[in-house]
C-alpha cells in the first residue's frame, strides 16, 4: 500500500506522515528532509524534481517487495496523483490519497495553524 499525502506548506502532510509509517510499518520518503543535505538548499533549481523521481522510484522497488511506502510530496496537481496512482497500480499495490486540510482560521500570529506553523512560532 503506498499512501500518499496531499495538502499545502504548513499543513502538517510530514507531520501525517510519520505517523502513517509508525502505524503501518511503511517507508517514509520526505523529500525536504532530503533536499539541504543533498544540495544545500530547499529549492535547488529543478534538482527536488530529480529527487522526487528517484524517491518515486524507490517507492515503487519497495512497493514490489511488499513493503508499504508514505510518499510525502504534497501533491497539488490531479494529474500528478493520476500518474503516480497509475504507477502504484502497475506494480500491483494499491494508493490511498491522505488529503492533510489547512487550518483556515489564523492563529494570534496571524499564521495558519498546521503542526508546521507551531514549531515554527516564536516563544513569547
Amino acid at each position: 500500500m503506498l499512501f500518499l499525502t496531499v495538502g499545502l506548506p504548513g499543513a502538517g502532510k510530514t507531520t501525517e506522515a510519520r505517523r502513517l509509517a509508525d502505524v503501518h510499518s511503511a517507508l517514509r520518503l520526505t523529500p525536504d528532509e532530503w533536499m539541504i543535505p543533498l544540495f544545500g538548499e530547499p529549492e535547488a533549481d529543478g534538482k527536488r524534481d530529480v529527487l522526487e523521481g528517484r524517491l518515486l522510484w524507490i517507492a515503487l522497488e519497495a512497493l514490489r517487495l511488499g513493503t508499504n511506502v508514505v510518499l510525502d510530496f504534497g501533491c497539488w496537481s490531479r494529474d500528478e496523483r493520476s500518474a503516480i496512482r497509475w504507477l502504484v497500480e502497475s506494480v500491483g499495490a494499491s494508493c490511498h490519497l491522505v488529503y492533510v486540510p489547512v487550518d483556515p482560521v489564523p492563529n494570534a500570529l496571524g499564521s495558519p495553524t498546521g503542526s508546521r506553523a507551531r514549531r515554527m512560532r516564536p516563544f513569547l
